[in-house]
């Protein structure tokens, strides 16, 4: 059955609404001077089993007293809504450790003491990656990998130090062993961690260049050049050493304009988001075009400025529109499918979005925030460069055939008219090509 088959139009936001304080006791005082004074006795045997009851009390305490978000807590957001069948789930989001590690409670704190008030977040995020429970963001600003671990609920980064200092980590992509190929655009090399986030190497990207993006497949590593070059540099993952190039400025097929991300299919095709071109393109590795999508606009099918574009593992193309604040998505054959995100501050929107990560393996840890009957295939982490929620995750999946929501269990956001577009965010100005010596909008060249 063709992918196209199982989805409608139309896209409209919905969202579900879904210490007691203890008496101190008081007690009668003791009148001393009816008491003898005795002297003061240790009784060991006393001590010890309290100091290990204390030991005892306290651990229930960080147990107890430490509590996540629960799902109780989050709105249900699906798209599309209800009469059509939702495919996407919105789940919760993270901008750094307030979001994944435990909180003490009240108790907790009350023993542990108050915790330090430096905040650990995300500063500006741009690429992302996940593996196993773990999301890693790619801080612009911060100059490292932030690593988001939801498995250990735990955040820390690494990248910040040695000889893999990162000075501006753009996009990550992460192999099925856990080894991470970071691109660096002020290094102007792919930067490679090993599954324990431990510095391994580094590739130089052939000058001149700025590398924006990087995708593997098998044994290449796919580098993105946005600079005056505009090509695909395709480097053995092994070795480092460039292979071939692809592509190269104009806008021909098979050619880009300021391109600004790269993806890689399971079946060996490549995905490219042409910026400047508005529009994405499918090649084969070689670099040969398949076929060639958008324009500028604001419907469905066309960009405003696509940015990173990723690929699941059904084929399905995700593509990044950082002026409507959408995900677009593509069956393989270059046929619209349907949207999710928007902009707004609600969960489940976005804000100025730069890409997304797709992972197959992280989902048993997000399985508390699915609905009880909505079968997950894979997860989905958008990374958003302002407001609240920097990274947002997504599942996408189904529901048994025939199952209806409750009305109770969703609720709407205002609606956006289909048939007149989506808009831009800021204005409603058609996307024209910049004059000559205008400048290009910051975040299209380096965000």
């Amino acid at each position: 059955m063709r992918i196209q088959e199982h989805f409608s139009d139309g896209n409209l936001l919905r969202i579900a609404r879904n210490n007691p304080v203890r008496s101190v006791g008081v007690y009668p005082r003791r009148n001393p001077s009816r008491e003898r004074q005795r002297p003061v006795r240790f009784n060991l045997s006393i001590i010890v089993p309290c100091r290990a009851s204390l030991l005892c009390l306290l651990a229930i305490c960080l147990l107890v007293g430490c509590h996540a978000r629960r799902k109780t807590d989050r709105p249900l957001v699906f798209f599309p809504p209800p009469p059509a069948t939702p495919r996407v789930q919105f789940l919760t989001w993270a901008s750094g450790a307030d979001e994944v590690e435990a909180k003490h409670g009240n108790f907790a704190q009350f023993v542990l003491g108050e915790e330090p008030a430096i905040k650990r977040a995300i500063q500006k995020p741009y690429g992302v990656g996940a593996y196993n429970g773990v999301v890693y963001v790619c801080d612009t600003k911060g100059l490292g990998i932030s690593r988001l671990d939801f498995a250990n609920h735990t955040y820390s980064m690494f990248g910040t130090n040695g000889p893999g200092r990162l000075r501006k980590p753009l996009n990550i992509a992460i192999d099925p062993l856990g080894y991470k190929f970071v691109v660096d655009s002020d290094r102007k090399q792919v930067v490679v961690f090993g599954p324990d986030d431990a510095y391994v190497t580094a590739f130089d990207v052939p000058p001149p260049c700025h590398p924006v993006d990087v995708a593997l497949y098998e044994n290449e590593l796919f580098v993105l050049d946005n600079d005056e070059t505009c090509q695909i540099v395709v480097m053995d993952r092994q070795s480092g050493k460039v292979i071939r190039t692809l592509g190269g400025p104009g806008g021909e097929p098979g050619l880009f304009k300021i391109p600004n991300s790269i993806a890689a299919s399971p079946d060996g095709f490549l995905y490219v988001s042409d910026t400047h071109n508005w529009r994405i393109q499918k090649l084969t590795r070689q670099g040969k075009s398949v076929w060639v999508k958008g324009g500028p606009g604001y419907t469905l099918g066309q960009f405003g400025r696509p940015r990173g574009i990723r690929v699941g593992p059904d084929g399905i193309v995700y593509i990044v529109d950082g002026a409507t604040e959408l995900v677009q998505m593509f069956d393989p054959d270059g046929n619209v499918l349907m949207r999710f995100g928007g902009p707004g501050t609600a969960p489940g929107t976005l804000g100025l979005p730069s890409t997304l990560a797709i992972d197959t393996t992280s989902s048993p840890y997000f399985k508390e925030f699915v609905h009880e009957a909505f079968k997950v295939d894979y997860l989905m982490f958008v990374a958003s460069q302002y407001g609240e929620h920097l990274v947002s995750v997504y599942a996408f999946g189904s529901f048994p055939p025939g199952y209806k929501l409750q009305a109770s269990e969703i609720q709407s956001l205002p609606p956006t008219s289909m048939d007149k577009g989506i808009g831009p965010v800021r204005g409603d100005e058609t996307p024209t090509e910049p004059r000559p010596g205008e400048e290009q909008p910051k975040d299209d060249k380096t965000p």
